[in-house]
């Protein structure tokens, strides 16, 4: 079971459980804990989830803990670790949460669809904001609070306002799951990261995508129409990995061959030319 450590104002951080039900040794894994980051100590473990917790966030003034489980939010005193109230409404899995600048308002995105914004005194819902069409897994306050960003399996990022619930714009160019969003403190460019291995920085006042950041693939632009000898598994990794298999408009980079076998950067024979 892996744990990340986040410095903090509050030299603590927090660890998400990820098995519903027990590790190896017969611990029950619904948990969140707390963690002293100069020690490494656990200084808590908040019990009451019914299942996975898979997102925690600190409010901003660093009174509040949030965590998400399955279709519920679970609001914690930081400093006596009561629970304070038990957000109710979501329909499904609760898989990212976030807080608005004056920690007012909490705001959630589902297995379900949807997103929520949360009264923090009283527990209610106060918006629904729906029209993604699958699994939402991410959602970002703007720092000003007056947007929000969601985005998750139907590709689309949407921005929000906080206010009124209306959507403002989508932001369309990843082709995978989007699966995290990130504001710049000045609010002015928002970055997603997506299973399609980019990660895309986006105007927020226009909604154009300023650059698409990709870590250099070892098979980038590498032609593969027209060589033999390759399984379906074997195509699948190369296209993955940068190869196409036909031409584009765009130059196409030559790898070399020998004995009409084409050799990857390795020096390895992966296909036969035709």
């Amino acid at each position: 079971m892996n744990e990340k450590r986040w410095k903090s104002s509050e030299q603590r951080c927090t660890k998400i459980c990820e098995n519903r039900y027990e590790d190896g040794y017969g611990h029950t894994l619904t948990t969140v804990k707390v963690w002293d980051i100069r020690t490494g100590e656990c200084l808590k473990t908040l019990e009451g989830h019914p299942g996975w917790v898979y997102s925690v966030a600190w409010s901003l003034d660093g009174e509040i803990l949030a965590s998400g489980s399955d279709k519920c939010i679970k609001l914690w005193d930081a400093r006596t670790w009561e629970c304070l109230s038990t957000l109710e409404g979501h329909e499904n899995w609760v898989f990212s949460l976030d807080w608005s600048p004056d920690s007012q308002t909490p705001v959630s995105s589902s297995f379900d669809q949807s997103v929520k914004l949360w009264d923090v005194k009283t527990g209610n819902c106060q918006q629904t904001l729906q029209g993604h069409t699958k699994i939402v897994m991410s959602v970002k306050f703007h720092p000003q609070g007056d947007i929000i960003a969601s985005a998750g399996h139907d590709l689309n990022i949407k921005l929000w306002d906080s206010k009124t619930g209306e959507c403002l714009r989508e932001l369309a160019g990843h082709t995978h799951c989007v699966y995290g969003l990130a504001f710049h403190p000045n609010g002015q460019i928002l970055a997603s990261c997506s299973q399609d291995q980019t990660i895309r920085l986006w105007d927020v006042k226009t909604g154009e995508c300023r650059e698409i950041l990709r870590s250099p693939r070892p098979y980038e632009g590498m032609n593969i129409m027209g060589v033999t000898g390759l399984t379906t598994a074997t195509l699948a990794t190369l296209k993955t990995l940068g190869a196409v298999e036909s031409v584009p408009n765009h130059q196409l980079i030559e790898f070399p061959v020998q004995n009409s076998h084409i050799i990857n950067p390795s020096g390895v024979a992966v296909g036969k030319l035709m």
